[in-house]
């Protein structure tokens, strides 16, 4: 009877719960109705008297299968309050033998219909435990509900024993919770039981209660709680431990900031140095959670434990905290020289020393120092170089600016010796400064850089003389003794001067050496000297004197000869290059000059030993080059001068060829001077007269003519002249120009020297340069 009445009850409960939701519609009503069916079917097949006073829960087959997650969704319940994975089996004075008897009670699966799921982004996992071989939910939570409605969530209780258990349970104090009419519960192994649990808010208040279970072997709760939407963040872990750290260096670790309540939460970080919080403020939705990263760079070695704390919620009132904990040491970094060799070391003993030896100009050589950590924590390092030039001009670079050697390891770096300047002994030093409060160490770095020993053969090539028409060769070889690659030029690369060198530049590898062929090929039968520079990169130019005699049928001027040359240089020092033979040899007679124990001219003096006779100076090559008498500044004056110097017939509309252009030739020297062009047969350019005569301290104006031989071309050449001292002969025996007397003795060479002129090929030259072109074009300008 008792049974009857529990049975009639619980029917009716369901179906009471059911008609509380009749407003899901229309086939939800269905569903309701046919599990209602359902179950009266399967009650009225049992007799009431076998019917027992509790329930026996076994497993039942069933094709349904639940997700994990399942059970913790907050659902609106319509159906059945049994599991659908159990079978109701009543027990009659808990005898075997009567279940037989019994007729089956069977939970039909709720339609998806039947059912509203509230899945948030991140869904709230319910912690479990095990009491007396029971696992079920340390707490049911609820979250999101509205006032009026009811909101459903299932407790699960599973059997995780290997024995029948008998329990049964108390309904919750409060009205707000409620389930189905307590009764008591056998769940055999394995076996789960899914308890709804109901929840009716009528105010906006958090809700607590609990639920309490009784077994033989004592009782236990579980917790019923329902919130209100609100901020909270929790931090995962609680504490942070940072890896150990080096004074100056930097760690960093990650933590969780979770998001676990209703609303959109800001927050913002409170810490404090040497530990940074990245981000420090953000925004995390309900669910959502941030990864924080947290650095750590001290800057004293000790233990460092604080607390940060994250402010969030209405007006940043709420706070999260998480303590930190790190700990900084000092790093120690040894400094070595990888393969040492005995010039690694200065003469004292104290300073390291890095020594590159000689290197060749626009090589590079490398060396590696050695950076060993005997510590326990990283040491960062920087590597600077102390000199105060610019990047790009230092001598010794090292790539590795900065770095990490990690802990018991060793590093090698290598610093780089690319020397830019000729025979110069470069110092700088090398700074290896570690992180922190470790001393830095200097680091002294030397090296020499040696550049191209290029060397000729002779330094003058005396053609002595040569018939007119006739053409002189001689051999002359160019040498590098150092093992540097050495490239040169010589400053005659054109078709209009009577020497020629081929080849006139090229590259010589270290310890080469090349053949040169030098050639006289005059066009008048004068003197002629050419002081010729040989340019050689990094290293100073050299100079070639090339001289020869032309002889003809008719004339036959003094053969010069290399003592000649020096006479002139030693003139040149004491002033007397600008008089003519004339007179100079009038000085001699009448003693006011006297000759000096090379046969040289000189002033005389009283006492030579107080003041002794000026000598030809030494002249540094690049100063002889730059300062050759061609521009304001000069060394000596020059005997000779034109203007100008470049010039640049421009476009040529042609055919007709363009108007002359007037040079004017102007003679410092104090005597008469004659001046002869040279000229090629098929020379586009040329100078009229082609020789002439310029009366001392006076002028001469020429013309440059100009005639192309082919239209849309480019011509540039370099037009030579010599000039030499014209002296009426006193005899028969003195030809003009040079007396018999001044072969033997200085007059000769005086005439020659400052009759032979001609312009520098690079630094006083006249440079010619036109197009031609059909009428109409305008082709890009030449310049000289």
């Amino acid at each position: 009877m008792e049974t009857a009445i529990w049975r009639r009850s619980y029917i009716s409960l369901i179906s009471s719960e059911r008609a509380v939701h009749n407003w899901r519609g229309k086939s939800v009503q269905k569903k309701q109705a046919e599990s209602k069916s359902q179950i009266k079917l399967h009650t009225q097949s049992a007799p009431f008297g076998l019917c027992p006073k509790g329930l026996m829960l076994t497993q039942a087959p069933s094709s349904i299968v639940r997700s994990r997650n399942s059970r913790n969704h907050t659902m609106n319940s319509g159906g059945s309050c049994l599991s659908a994975s159990t079978v109701a089996i009543p027990a009659i004075n808990d005898s075997s033998a009567a279940m037989s008897a019994c007729s089956t009670i069977s939970a039909q699966p709720a339609s998806s219909m039947d059912t509203q799921m509230h899945s948030p982004k991140k869904q709230e996992r319910v912690n479990k435990r095990v009491i007396w071989g029971i696992e079920v939910a340390e707490e049911l939570h609820w979250k999101g509900w509205e006032l009026g409605k009811e909101t459903t969530r299932n407790l699960v209780l599973k059997n995780r024993s290997l024995k029948l258990q008998k329990m049964k349970y108390r309904p919750p104090k409060t009205k707000f919770f409620f389930t189905v009419i307590p009764q008591p519960i056998f769940l055999s192994p394995g076996i789960t039981l899914t308890l709804p649990i109901v929840f009716r808010p009528l105010e906006a208040k958090e809700y607590m209660d609990q639920l309490w279970f009784e077994k033989a072997e004592g009782m236990f709760c579980v917790g019923l709680r329902a919130t209100l939407p609100c901020h909270r963040l929790i931090c995962r872990p609680p504490s942070l431990q940072l890896p150990t750290c080096a004074v100056g260096d930097t760690t960093e670790a990650l933590f969780c900031l979770d998001n676990v309540g209703d609303l959109p939460t800001f927050f913002t970080w409170e810490f404090s140095s040497p530990f940074q919080m990245l981000p420090a403020t953000g925004l995390l939705e309900p669910g959502q959670a941030s990864q924080i990263k947290v650095t750590f760079q001290p800057l004293t070695a000790v233990i460092y434990e604080v607390q940060a704390t994250c402010w969030y919620g209405a007006g940043s009132r709420q706070r999260s905290s998480i303590q930190l904990q790190a700990v900084a040491k000092c790093a120690q970094l040894l400094v070595s020289i990888k393969h040492k060799c005995p010039e690694d070391q200065d003469a004292e003993g104290f300073q390291k020393l890095l020594y590159f030896g000689s290197v060749a100009v626009g090589c590079t050589l490398e060396r590696q120092i050695r950076l060993h950590n005997p510590s326990a924590v990283n040491a960062p390092f920087r590597i600077e170089i102390s000199s105060d030039e610019l990047a790009e001009d230092q001598d010794f670079s090292c790539p590795t600016a900065h770095g990490i050697v990690l802990p018991g390891e060793k590093k090698c770096v290598s610093v780089f010796f690319h020397p830019k300047t000729l025979d110069t002994r470069t110092v700088d030093y090398c700074s290896i400064m570690p992180s922190g409060c470790a001393s830095k160490t200097l680091l002294k770095v030397v090296g020499f850089c040696r550049g191209p020993a290029v060397s000729l053969q002779h330094y003058c090539v005396n053609f002595s003389w040569v018939n007119l028409g006739e053409r002189s060769e001689q051999p002359l070889w160019i040498e590098n003794q150092s093992d540097c690659t050495a490239h040169f030029q010589f400053a005659i690369d054109c078709l209009e001067s009577v020497f020629s060198i081929r080849p006139a530049f090229g590259t010589l590898v270290g310890k080469a050496r090349m053949t040169l062929h030098c050639a006289f090929q005059p066009t008048h039968p004068i003197i002629c000297f050419r002081r010729v520079a040989c340019l050689i990169h990094h290293q100073d130019p050299l100079f070639l004197d090339l001289m020869g005699t032309c002889h003809s049928d008719s004339t036959k001027p003094a053969i010069l000869k290399p003592q000649h040359l020096t006479w002139y240089r030693t003139h040149l020092a004491r002033g007397l290059t600008l008089y003519p033979p004339d007179i100079l040899d009038a000085m001699l007679k009448e003693k006011k000059l006297a000759q000096d124990q090379n046969g040289a001219l000189m002033i005389p003096i009283q006492d030579l030993e107080d003041m002794p006779a000026p000598q030809y100076p030494y002249i540094p090559p690049m100063t002889e080059f730059f300062f050759d008498g061609t521009s304001d500044i000069t060394i000596f004056p020059p005997p000779v001068s034109i203007e100008p110097v470049e010039v640049d017939f421009g476009a040529c509309p042609g055919p007709e060829a363009p108007n002359p252009v007037p040079l004017c030739l102007m003679n410092h020297t104090k005597g008469k001077i004659m001046v002869v062009w040279t000229r090629r047969s098929d020379c586009p350019f040329w100078v009229t007269p082609e020789s002439c005569d310029v009366p001392p301290l006076k002028s001469m104006a020429m013309r440059l003519h100009f005639q192309p031989p082919h239209p849309n071309c480019l011509y540039a050449v370099e037009l030579e002249a010599f000039a030499i001292y014209k002296v009426c002969a006193r005899n028969e025996r003195e030809e003009c120009g040079v007396s018999a007397r001044s072969l033997s003795g200085w007059v000769g060479w005086q005439e020659v020297t400052e009759g032979s002129f001609r312009l520098h090929p690079l630094r006083a030259r006249l440079s010619l340069g036109w197009t031609v072109t059909p009428m109409g074009l305008s082709p890009p300008k030449l310049l000289a």
